[in-house]
């Protein structure tokens, strides 16, 4: 199986060191802070206020008939 190089990230989860750069086939990969995966947004301090802020949003959006 091959990796797509442009949709491969880096995320340094805790208070790992940061500075290091990761490269896969010659390109550097992007750091990220936040992702979404399967559905839930994954933070690199693993609180959860990115996700219940998307479940907030979300929910307002919602109209009764």
């Amino acid at each position: 199986m091959e990796f797509n190089v442009d949709k491969c990230k880096v995320m340094h989860v805790g208070n790992t060191d940061d500075s290091s750069t990761y490269y896969m086939e010659g390109s550097e990969l992007t750091k990220i802070s936040c992702e979404k995966d399967l559905g839930v947004w994954i933070s690199d301090d693993m609180k959860c206020s990115k996700q219940c802020m998307y479940a907030f949003n979300k929910a307002t959006r919602v109209y009764w008939v």
